[in-house]
């Protein structure tokens, strides 16, 4: 049985940061829990959301860095402006009606960039975001196994992939070259 295939017109750019500190016990990054009542609600997440016009950059990639940094801004108070963000990884859901809960079949085409979190206090707007913790890539899926949190499926496969470095420095330096 064949579902809609929508073209790549379709997909909404779109970018993510993971922001990362070292803690007593290693690498954190910063997870945030989306508001119940907008798309993937209620899960937890890295900052991120799409990219608007207003967003620098002549190329998706350069645009997609600008959102990332705007995003983290808005979403987390942390200003990550002039950093050098490393692409960690990029995600294209498939066109499947069945990934709709309800509405109609939206997909992002999303960066993921990784970078050092500023020392500064998490602000977060209580709108699109309702919670943040600092936590251990590996404590963050035994949450999800346990039942505790939610995480999307491009999340859940980027926090098994930190969990390989021990220091924000290490994952970063894992996205040279690529």
């Amino acid at each position: 049985m064949s579902e809609a295939s929508p073209s790549s017109d379709d997909l909404i750019p779109a970018a993510t940061v993971i922001l990362g500190r070292n803690g007593a016990e290693g690498l954190e990054v910063l997870m945030l829990r989306r508001n119940s009542k907008i798309a993937f609600g209620g899960a937890w997440v890295f900052p991120g959301g799409r990219v608007d016009p207003e967003d620098a950059g002549t190329t998706e990639l350069e645009r997609a860095k600008s959102a990332a940094v705007r995003e983290s801004m808005e979403e987390t108070g942390l200003d990550i402006t002039g950093q050098s963000l490393g692409v960690w990884s990029y995600w294209v859901p498939p066109p499947l009606k069945s990934m709709v809960v309800e509405g109609k079949l939206r997909r992002f085409s999303t960066w993921f960039f990784v970078g050092q979190a500023p020392d500064t206090n998490v602000a977060i707007d209580m709108g699109e975001i309702h919670e943040h913790r600092w936590l251990q890539p590996t404590a963050a899926m035994d949450l999800q196994r346990a039942g505790e949190i939610e995480l999307v499926p491009p999340t859940f496969v980027t926090l098994h992939q930190l969990a390989e470095s021990s220091t924000i420095e290490a994952a970063i330096a894992s996205t040279e070259g690529v």
